[in-house]
């Protein structure tokens, strides 16, 4: 019964991210660690996050620019492994607040046309890069501060949900291969994971049909929200 109730909290979640290119990760990790233990759901959830964002890089090939994403990706790797390994010498918990205010803050500061442009260059690319690994490995989630720098560099709907989907395959793949080698992934999640495929397919699928109706300024105005939710829930993590 609580996988069943994990694999519909999972396809809520990965509906959001599919519609505004994150929001999976407060949903799932939020709600699905009271159905299961959380190393498990933390494990399943990267399982979901993988095959959703190799599903909708494809779906939005032709829209990404691949060549600050590729930077943006493999860049990411390196931090996210430095990330991680900080996080077993610091506590983390004290950065949270300051980097869910800092996301607040930018938002809040947009709402009033306040808007801070980043230009489409390799090194604002290496430093998203370099932020987002890092976070990712320390806090277990970079996707508020990647999405807030990628909706500053101007990405449209279609370029943004690619471009945030083809930025976290290296982080992703990392996780997923730190976890199976210390037994966090087993094969017991084997067929749980196989449902969660289906569901990163199909809810992008479907978030691609949703978003050809969805006006760019409430496009805009639902993702300023989803970054604040999801920067809310860094604390509350």
């Amino acid at each position: 019964m609580e996988l069943l109730a994990f694999l519909a909290v999972a396809f809520c979640g990965s509906l959001v991210s599919a519609v505004f290119g994150l929001g999976s990760g407060f949903i799932v990790l939020s709600f699905g660690s009271l159905l299961l233990p959380l190393k498990d759901c933390i494990a399943l959830t990267t399982v979901l996050f993988t095959a959703s964002t190799f599903t909708k890089a494809y779906i939005y090939r032709h829209d990404i620019n691949w060549r600050l994403s590729g930077i943006i990706a493999l860049g990411s790797i390196p931090f996210a492994w430095l990330g991680a390994e900080t996080l077993a010498t610091l506590d983390p918990a004290p950065l949270k607040p300051l980097l869910a205010g800092f996301i607040i803050v930018s938002v809040i500061i947009n709402q009033f046309g306040l808007r801070l442009k980043l230009p489409h260059t390799i090194v604002v690319a290496v430093s998203v890069s370099a932020a987002y690994g890092f976070i990712s490995g320390l806090l277990s989630s970079g996707n508020p501060i990647k999405a807030l720098a990628m909706d500053r560099m101007g990405f449209e709907k279609q370029a943004f949900i690619g471009a945030m989907a083809a930025t976290a395959l290296g982080v992703n793949i990392t996780k997923l291969w730190s976890y199976s080698d210390n037994q966090i992934l087993r094969s017991e999640h084997l067929s749980t994971g196989v449902g969660l495929i289906f569901i990163a397919i199909i809810s992008a699928l479907f978030g691609k049909k949703l978003i050809h109706h969805i006006p760019d300024n409430k496009y805009k105005q639902g993702l300023s929200v989803i970054l604040i939710i999801s920067a809310s829930a860094l604390i509350l993590k």
